[in-house]
């Protein structure tokens, strides 16, 4: 699966037609700067942290569904969560965006659910979307399917945390996968391991940067027990 291969199904992906994504018109992925975390860039200061926004017309007819603001994360850095710096924060005045206090509070509630699971669910406002047919072939540079390359990325994550907490956690099966495309891929992947050789599966995340033509290595970035998400 290479970057181009990845954009076209992100382009692609639909939502539910009784999603508050859909009430709201779609969000519009093209008006946002779709790049790696390293290469996003700064965007006006007086909206840092701000979920969304609107354009109105001067006679404050709403002309555009609010959009998302990507937050611009730092450089990754192992065990170092970016969601961490963020807080999501709405507008005072975003009600003027919808047609009634119902369709509003769904959105504000998917918006914060999509916030709140930091990327292992799908979150439509920051371009990340799930990575479908894991038994298909991942690229034809790496000819394994997409369910393989993504145990092997999670193992690559699980080896730092081990080597970093002197434990001895194994990937058991994947359970499903995230992605957010851009300079490269940022990979969101949930799957099952054994904390000790006969214990019981249990589900962890792994979250690492993949890059597009394997310009880079892959960079771990967390590892951990989906439990402990805070």
């Amino acid at each position: 699966m290479e970057l181009e291969d990845v954009k076209a199904e992100g382009d692609s992906t639909e939502v539910e037609s009784d999603s508050p994504v859909s009430k709201k018109q779609k969000i519009e992925d093209e008006d946002e700067d779709d790049t790696s975390m390293e290469d996003e860039s700064d965007g006006d200061s007086t909206d840092s942290g701000r979920a969304w926004s609107v354009e109105a017309e001067d006679d404050d007819e709403v002309v555009k569904p609010p959009n998302y603001l990507n937050m611009r994360d730092p450089d990754p850095e192992w065990d170092k969560d970016s969601y961490d710096d963020y807080e999501l924060v709405f507008d005072s005045d975003g009600r003027e965006g919808f047609p009634n206090d119902e369709e509003y509070e769904e959105f504000c509630e998917y918006k914060t659910m999509a916030f709140e699971n930091r990327g292992f669910l799908e979150d439509p406002f920051r371009s990340i979307y799930p990575i479908r047919d894991l038994d298909d072939i991942w690229s034809e540079r790496v000819n394994v399917t997409r369910r393989q390359y993504l145990a092997n990325i999670a193992s690559l994550c699980v080896k730092k945390l081990n080597e970093e907490k002197r434990l001895s956690v194994e990937v058991v099966s994947i359970v499903r996968a995230n992605l957010k495309a851009g300079g490269g891929f940022k990979l969101y992947i949930t799957f099952m391991a054994r904390e000790h050789p006969d214990g019981p599966p249990v589900e962890y995340q792994a979250k690492a940067m993949d890059f597009a033509g394997g310009r880079k290595p892959p960079f771990p970035i967390l590892c951990r027990p989906a439990s402990s998400m805070p």
